[in-house]
């Protein structure tokens, strides 16, 4: 959760995912905000958990790649004697995710902030990290 909560007719919402109108709000309500700011120390943390994030985003699109171009080999769309060099490029391509991916961990290992709202951050980028770890795991299975 983002530290920031939102209240409509004296109760808490719980917004997660959900638009308003899902959680009974309707036109011209008023909802209050209620939050506090992150001091500059958690702040830089959190923009670094960001940055990893993104790049963690950067390599589930690459894997996306990856697994199109296995499966298209897989179907047969290339020819048999074309096949071995494309499996071992796309090989070398996944130990390469998976040092980026060791190297994004490592990076959020060294991040430490006792701002719960950064820890949250910080542990569910984790965990998407390690779904992407995942990911090549299976693709190498494949190959």
């Amino acid at each position: 959760s983002s530290g920031i909560n939102a209240e409509y007719g004296g109760k808490q919402l719980e917004v997660g995912d959900v638009e308003l109108r899902q959680l009974k709000v309707v036109p011209g309500s008023k909802i209050m905000m209620l939050g506090r700011q992150l001091n500059s120390e958690s702040e830089a943390i959190k923009s670094e958990i960001m940055k990893v994030k993104n790049e963690g985003e950067k390599v589930s699109r690459k894997l996306d790649e990856l697994e199109e171009q296995l499966q298209g080999i897989n179907n047969g769309h290339l020819p048999s004697e074309l096949q071995g060099e494309a499996l071992a490029r796309i090989h070398k391509q996944c130990v390469g995710t998976v040092e980026q991916v060791m190297r994004l961990l490592e990076q959020l290992d060294s991040l430490q902030t006792s701002d719960q709202t950064v820890r949250q951050l910080k542990r569910s980028t984790v965990l998407g990290i390690q779904a992407l770890l995942d990911r090549c795991d299976k693709m190498m299975e494949k190959l």
